[in-house]
């Protein structure tokens, strides 16, 4: 035993405890370990590529098959609706796999993934997760290992429920206070980035911890998705329990072997707002200026959840969108629409000038649903903003709260919630 593995000495963070539950065995950072999948998904961005690769595996005579396809979803949402006769093609051999497979099919119209497998409680606290999309870290917000893999990785996880996985350092990061006015979930998101920069959690593990914070679930989850900007390999959220065993305090952190510790008083973040084109170009929306906006979104994986929408419309209520300004709505799954419904929101959006866009990824990766045109401003609740993300190389994308986006849609120009349009 090592001094670091003696009584009293530091423990295994929450990355080295539930990798090492799925590997069955003791590990720690730098291991590489052959972990057993809790789950594996696929999006109409990466299924086509996947379904090929898994096709052209040999693996013994019989035929190939899923490892569980009860563990695995196929998921429609990047496209949808189909813009393009390709694209339509994508849909049709992904709902053709899934009948001859027996897997799970995420039909388009039901939402983003990263939102909607959470619904269908298929993401539990201590899960090994892993998905064909950079944004799965996303599911860290319920406590599991969660993680993006490229195609030949998912292909290999499809047939054998099993990957390869060297086990990250990890990093605490402790989140206490209560935010104050005009500061959003999004805005913590935001701040990170700039605090992380680019590379600053390369190959880690990022534990995070909020029990001392007013940070909701939909906040966390927006934290998490945008964890991978910041190079990490996962984002986990502490505070829950691991095959009944309670894990370290919620609120105090726990004693894991971390490379670095930060902690981060939200009461001292202000709205900001990440200007093109980088997701960590990231000012006080007080610095930017007033930036004329064309083309306003709330919504998707990282804006789109009931919090939002519900932030959102408190600030449009009994207002118009600027004559200047297109404003999407797009919400994360087609059970926060049916909330939102329920809730009389959708009717704000509505009355004040929004186009309600179909559950999914829409305008957030440029596959339809509001392509800006050349030069236009966009400023959006997406999780990037790099050029020609959302479809077009000569517009600009910023990147903000649902309440700034919302306030700015009516004002017409960049403006800081606290102020108003």
């Amino acid at each position: 035993m090592s001094d670091s593995r003696k009584p009293g000495g530091p423990g295994p963070t929450l990355a080295e405890r539930i990798l090492g539950a799925h590997a069955g065995v003791d590990c720690r950072a730098g291991d590489l370990v052959g972990a057993d999948l809790d789950l594996v998904y696929l999006t109409d961005g990466s299924a086509p590529a996947v379904i090929k690769l898994f096709r052209s595996l040999r693996m013994g005579a019989a035929p190939l098959s899923l490892f569980d396809p009860s563990k695995v979803v196929l998921s429609i949402d990047h496209y949808v609706p189909a813009p393009s006769a390709a694209t339509a093609r994508y849909h049709q051999l992904m709902r053709s796999f899934a009948a001859e497979t027996g897997c799970r099919l995420v039909e388009e119209g039901r939402g983003v993934c990263h939102q909607v497998l959470g619904e269908m409680g298929l993401v539990r606290e201590g899960a090994l997760v892993v998905g064909a999309d950079s944004h799965t870290v996303t599911y860290g917000a319920r406590g599991a290992f969660a993680t993006g893999v490229g195609s030949t990785d998912a292909a290999v996880a499809l047939a054998g429920g099993r990957l390869w996985f060297r086990v990250p350092e990890s990093i605490r990061l402790v989140l206490h206070g209560s935010r104050g006015p005009g500061v959003g979930g999004k805005d913590v998101a935001l701040y990170l980035n700039r605090l992380f920069g680019t590379d600053g959690a390369a190959y880690c593990a990022v534990e995070i911890y909020a029990g001392d914070s007013d940070l909701s679930r939909d906040d966390l989850a927006a934290i998490c998705n945008t964890s991978v900007e910041w190079g990490a390999k996962a984002a986990i959220v502490a505070g829950g329990r691991l095959d009944g065993e309670r894990c370290e305090s919620e609120r105090e952190g726990g004693n894991g072997r971390f490379r670095q510790e930060i902690a981060v008083d939200l009461s001292r973040i202000e709205p900001v707002v990440a200007l093109p084109h980088g997701v960590d170009n990231v000012v006080p929306v007080v610095e930017a200026g007033p930036v004329p906006v064309s083309l306003c979104v709330i919504g998707t994986c990282s804006g789109g959840r009931l919090d939002d929408l519900r932030e959102a419309a408190a600030a449009l209520r009994g207002r118009s969108v600027h004559a200047g300004v297109r404003l999407l709505v797009v919400p994360a799954s087609l059970s926060v629409l049916e909330n939102a419904l329920r809730e009389g929101l959708v009717e704000v959006f509505v009355r004040a000038g929004a186009t309600i866009v179909p559950p999914g990824c829409g305008p957030c990766c440029g596959t339809g649903n509001g392509v800006p045109g050349d030069g236009e401003n966009a400023l959006s609740t997406a999780n990037r903003n790099f050029r020609g993300r959302m479809g077009n190389a000569e517009a600009n994308v910023f990147l903000a709260s649902p309440l700034t986006v919302a306030v700015s849609a009516v004002a017409g120009r960049l403006v800081d919630p606290r102020e108003g349009a």
